[in-house]
């Protein structure tokens, strides 16, 4: 049986800028940083408390990426946006409500490694549309 998502792989050039980069400004933790192979280090991360890590991996060429390369959940995307903006990480999208989902914001910055890192959460809703939502699923469900 399937429980969780052990780590994700992200493609870095430089290791020790990729630990510094995420350690001082977004705050993640060293679980692993171990002789791996060729030189190469086996550096896991992980946001306090959580189960799922990061693994950086050599990056396969120098070409941007245009997608994210990583999604992170927080509990308020202006809070987070204002936070790791006055650390200096440089947003490429400042916070919008998705227009996949009207629920949602997000906003997108770049690591020290040029990976397009996404931030979002759950936008609240207000008393009176989640008395709405209630109803609806209570009557149409």
């Amino acid at each position: 049986m399937l429980k969780f998502i052990r780590f994700a792989e992200l493609p870095v050039t430089d290791q020790d800028r990729a630990v510094r980069f995420y350690t001082t400004k977004v705050g993640l933790e060293v679980e692993q940083n171990v002789p791996y192979q060729d030189g190469w280090r086996w550096i896991e991360l992980c946001i306090p408390g959580a189960q799922t890590g990061l693994l950086f991996t050599p990056r396969p060429n120098d070409d941007d990426w245009d997608v994210p390369s990583l999604i992170i959940s927080v509990d308020d995307v202006h809070a987070t946006y204002r936070a790791l903006h006055g650390k200096g990480v440089q947003f490429t999208q400042p916070p919008l409500a998705a227009p996949w989902n009207p629920r949602e914001v997000f906003a997108h910055f770049r690591d020290s490694e040029g990976n397009i890192i996404e931030i979002v959460a759950r936008a609240r809703l207000s008393r009176r549309a989640r008395t709405f939502a209630r109803r609806w699923v209570a009557e149409y469900a």
